[in-house]
């Protein structure tokens, strides 16, 4: 017997699966990027050499640094607008709820980085507050603000140096430079020979001030802005509501990103180079930024048109399910990985090249994959996800499955 609707209330929207694909190659990409950077432990490594350390090596930075982050924050901005616009449906403003459900994610953030300083859950708590005020404005507003937060016309970094105001924090962090001995030991000492407690010590205090002075002063801050909105107006304007049929819109837009990225790659390459700084280094941050975008929205449209693609049923399923647990698997590869590189772990970093590291962080997430893909069998949500849920709520949400 099936338990009906009652009268009024709108029917439960569908839930978009190639979102869930989406947010589970972007957690692919986190992951293939981190454990190539040891997750921040910047030592020096013995020379890898061979073919699969340089395809290892060219794939991290052709394919998928810097690029996956903003794929995460696009969704993100995604993710919002489609949980406000359903409540909304409702009749619930759900504004404030989701304010207290950005703090929670904050707070869970600062237990993620106790294990790594480069967590983004405390970075999208902050911002997301943004995309709350955002939410009731105009249209037209919101395309002028992504397009300017996009846009980027100078490096935030070299115009900042040379005004002297980045000399307002100083590097203490190690994101830019040594620290020096008046700050005690440097991240790298502490995450190769210090213990647990002492590494989480330095993320919860010199590594948050360094995470925050890098998305300034890189400009990051704003260009992870501009992605929020643009997630939030590709949700007003239902581009992937229905994706499996808007196979001309996708291809359309594979197109034009795809020769706009080769225009910008080719630019950036052909730039002269006695371009005196600081013109140049403008210039070619500027062209970086605009080809990860670029490459960002070709990948995109890709994906939507590869997995939408009816023959594709076994990675489809794999893939949406982890996509589903992406909060429990973002934090989960932290905990392994930090476990596997860093001193007060098994301490591996050095012992793992290019090649290693690309084979594990692949190793895990299709381990990771599974392992989602069983438990929803089982259960609604991931349990970190559940966790979030039921904080948000403040009340017991449903966790398992009903059994038929």
């Amino acid at each position: 017997m099936t338990a009906r609707t009652p009268a009024g209330t709108p029917p439960q929207a569908a839930r978009i699966t190639i979102l869930d694909i989406l947010r589970a190659l972007a957690l692919l990409g986190i992951v293939i990027v981190h454990a190539h950077d040891h997750f921040n432990l910047y030592l020096p490594m013995p020379l890898a050499e061979g073919w699969a350390n340089s395809a290892a090596d060219w794939a991290y930075e052709y394919l998928f640094v810097s690029k996956s982050f903003l794929l995460f924050s696009f969704l993100f901005g995604l993710s919002f607008f489609i949980q406000l616009d359903r409540q909304e449906q409702k009749g619930v403003d759900f504004r404030k709820r989701f304010m207290w459900r950005l703090a929670l994610l904050f707070l869970l953030g600062l237990a993620h980085t106790l294990f790594y300083d480069g967590d983004i859950l405390t970075i999208f708590g902050v911002l997301g507050f943004a995309l709350v005020a955002l939410y009731k404005r105009g249209t037209p507003l919101l395309v002028i603000l992504c397009l300017l937060c996009l846009m980027q016309p100078i490096s935030f970094m070299d115009t900042l140096s040379r005004a002297g105001m980045a000399d307002i924090w100083p590097h203490s962090s190690g994101w830019f430079q040594p620290a020096s001995p008046a700050a005690g030991p440097s991240r790298e000492f502490l995450y190769e020979h210090g213990s647990w407690g002492e590494a989480a010590l330095w993320n919860l205090t010199q590594g948050q001030t360094g995470k925050w002075q890098f998305l300034l002063l890189s400009g990051r801050i704003w260009q992870t802005l501009g992605l929020f909105i643009l997630g939030m107006l590709a949700g007003r304007w239902r581009v992937f509501a229905d994706a499996a049929n808007k196979r001309r819109f996708f291809l359309r837009m594979l197109g034009i990103s795809g020769a706009l990225f080769l225009a910008l790659l080719l630019a950036r390459l052909f730039l002269p180079t006695r371009l005196d700084y600081p013109l140049g280094a403008d210039l070619r941050h500027l062209l970086v930024q605009w080809e990860n975008l670029t490459y960002t929205t070709a990948f995109v449209s890709a994906a939507v048109l590869l997995f939408t693609h009816p023959g594709l049923p076994l990675p489809s399923r794999l893939l949406s399910s982890t996509g589903k647990c992406t909060l429990t698997c973002y934090v989960s590869q932290t905990l392994v990985f930090t476990f596997l590189f860093f001193g007060w772990g098994l301490g591996l970093a050095q012992d793992m090249g290019p090649w290693a590291c690309l084979c594990a962080a692949v190793a895990v997430f299709l381990l990771q994959a599974w392992a989602c893909r069983l438990w929803l069998n089982y259960f609604l949500y991931g349990p970190l996800e559940w966790l979030w849920r039921t904080a948000t709520m403040c009340r017991m949400q449903p966790f398992r499955k009903r059994t038929p």
